[in-house]
């Protein structure tokens, strides 16, 4: 209940008023059975002298405080409800400001589908808790405890033998919590419950957005099984965990709502001894056992917050990731030249370094690339030049000054990307190359996606410029279109610095030829960084830094390099060309029919 109501901070008058409000209503419920037991008793005691006029004075009260009750709880309810939805609108839009300050790195090691289920299901969690359960949560407290009260005030030996149930019911309820160690700590398994929804929710959406290529691949079963998997872990969580709450459940709702059992044997004994009514008895059975069944209501709603704090705790846990530390003022560089200082990097404290002792300089205006075996740290390192993560150690620094010292706007504003896995927004083929931008006449938005060999199958959309794709839109892209438009995002964008992170690796032979040209003409007067794994792109690079196991162990250029055998660029380019040679006498044989 803490890390909700911390949550709900914002709206805590509005809470507290839907709370008082229902604690009042509950507490005029109790007013018409108190009226009808007093005139009962009144005609008992007063026999044939009994006079109208005061009674009909008690059922006027007594029909107020009905009606009053209901206009009670309908405004407990009207203010929860505001309160709700003022707090889903004000956690999603804390929720998406943090996120947009997060690094960029957040969204490499976080997966969409545990996001989608903080912000979609968690925090609709806690909005249907306020505006539906909290008057009830309250109710169920408040009208046990007023009823108990005004029994003990009636007759305390019969309120005791109502009370009876009480704490037997509570004790089981106690237990089934974890209360005691038997059941386990009800926190560990609640954990391991979201843990699992966030993982099929996960799962689904991989198998969803990937069924054409497991379609082509075949891979149906496999993912399938994945997905089976997930579902199978969570239906097994929610299986035993039913399993061990139905005895407990099972028996606290018997001995509460059986209140009877108590009540009836005391009130026989004392109506034998002449010290009660048989008004005062119909009334213990009606209300000592009525005024148990809200507690099963509040126990009901108690187990459910005990979930609903498990999704807040994981809310309050994604606020609460770290920022990059931010300058109040962001620096100017002094040019566009880069330096990677002895920089090493882990992704969590105590975790070990995917990369140690980088040291490097990229001048200004010449192009670097960056080659080595799959897992050697390049595209870590290049995530760094973009400021996605801050280094563990060293620094990095654009035209003398550091990244953190830049800021991440500064660091944008000076650095285009393209990345290996693009993602396209939702939206129209102009929009996502634009990205925001307002001031793209047509003439300038179709001169960088010639730039960018894209203009052509972008023509050939059913809405041209003006069609929309992403996940959602009316049409969807290949690896190698979407690359392209990210070329032309960053044509548009005319950076001093352009960061290439296996820009080619979807693109065939023609589009390559077409994407080199553009790269050509969008590096001049640049500093390039580029990732390949192509040897023959970069052959002409200013400088070639090979990379293996985290480090720097070679750098120079394609002929400096090539000449030393016992190296690891040597090895690639050798294994480059052996397999450049088999195909070439693969083909040869076919055409001799061979």
């Amino acid at each position: 209940m803490k890390v909700i109501f911390q949550l709900a901070e914002s709206k805590r008058t509005q809470i507290i008023v839907s709370v008082v409000l229902a604690a009042l209503s509950s507490i005029l419920l109790i007013v018409p059975y108190a009226l009808i037991y007093y005139i009962v008793q009144y005609y008992l005691q007063e026999g044939e002298g009994a006079v109208a006029e005061p009674v009909a004075g008690i059922v006027e009260w007594a029909l107020f405080a009905i009606l009053l009750h209901y206009v009670l709880r309908v405004s407990a309810f009207v203010f929860s409800h505001i309160a709700a939805f003022d707090l889903l609108y004000h956690i999603r839009s804390r929720l998406a400001g943090h996120l947009g300050k997060l690094p960029m790195g957040y969204w490499n090691r976080k997966n969409s589908g545990a996001v989608r289920k903080v912000i979609q299901e968690d925090v609709e969690a806690i909005e249907n808790f306020i505006a539906h359960h909290v008057p009830d949560f309250v109710s169920g407290l408040v009208l046990p405890a007023v009823t108990l009260v005004f029994l003990y005030v009636v007759d305390w030996r019969l309120a005791l033998a109502a009370t009876v149930p009480l704490p037997l019911g509570l004790g089981l309820v106690y237990v089934s919590m974890g209360g005691f160690g038997l059941v386990g700590k009800r926190s560990e398994i609640m954990e391991r419950y979201h843990t699992a929804l966030e993982e099929m929710h996960s799962r689904t959406v991989e198998y969803v957005q990937g069924m054409p290529v497991i379609k082509v691949f075949n891979l149906t079963v496999d993912s399938f099984n994945r997905l089976r998997d997930s579902v199978a872990l969570y239906g097994m969580l929610v299986t035993r965990w039913s399993k061990i709450m139905t005895p407990f459940w099972a028996g606290f709702t018997s001995i509460v709502l059986g209140g009877g059992v108590f009540i009836l044997p005391v009130a026989v004994f004392l109506l034998q001894q002449g010290e009660v009514d048989i008004p005062t008895i119909i009334l213990f059975l009606l209300l000592g056992t009525g005024c148990l069944v809200g507690l099963v209501s509040f126990v009901t709603m108690a187990s459910k917050v005990m979930m609903i704090a498990e999704g807040a705790k994981r809310i309050q846990d994604m606020l609460q990731e770290e920022p990059l530390a931010e300058p109040d003022t962001s620096a100017r560089p002094s040019g566009y030249d880069i330096e990677v200082d002895d920089v090493s990097f882990r992704y969590s404290s105590g975790a070990a370094p995917v990369l140690r002792d980088i040291d490097f300089d990229v001048p200004e205006g010449k192009f670097v690339a960056l080659v080595g075996p799959s897992g050697a740290g390049k595209t870590t390192l290049v995530h760094l030049l973009a400021r996605m993560w801050d280094v563990s150690d060293g620094e990095i620094r654009i035209g003398g000054k550091s990244l953190a010292e830049l800021g991440s706007r500064g660091v944008n504003d000076a650095v285009g990307m393209v990345f290996q896995d693009v993602q396209m927004l939702t939206a129209t083929v102009r929009e996502n190359i634009c990205m925001g931008r307002q001031d793209v006449s047509q003439e300038a938005l179709e001169k960088v996606a010639r730039a960018a060999a894209c203009h052509d199958f972008i023509e050939a959309l059913p809405r041209g410029y003006d069609t929309v794709i992403g996940e959602g839109g009316e049409v969807h892209l290949s690896g190698g279109e979407k690359q392209r438009i990210a070329l032309a995002r960053v044509i548009l964008k005319n950076p001093p610095i352009v960061l290439l992170d296996e820009a080619t690796s979807y693109a065939d032979a023609e589009n390559e030829s077409r994407m080199q040209q553009a790269f050509s003409s969008l590096m001049q007067g640049r500093t390039v960084i580029v990732i390949a794994h192509r040897l023959s792109t970069i052959m002409y690079a200013d400088e070639i830094i090979v990379m293996d196991k985290g480090r720097i162990v070679q750098r120079g250029t394609h002929d400096q390099l090539v000449c030393d055998e016992h190296e690891v660029y040597f090895r690639m380019w050798n294994a480059r060309r052996k397999a450049h040679d088999w195909r070439f006498q693969e083909t040869e044989k076919e055409m001799r029919g061979v």
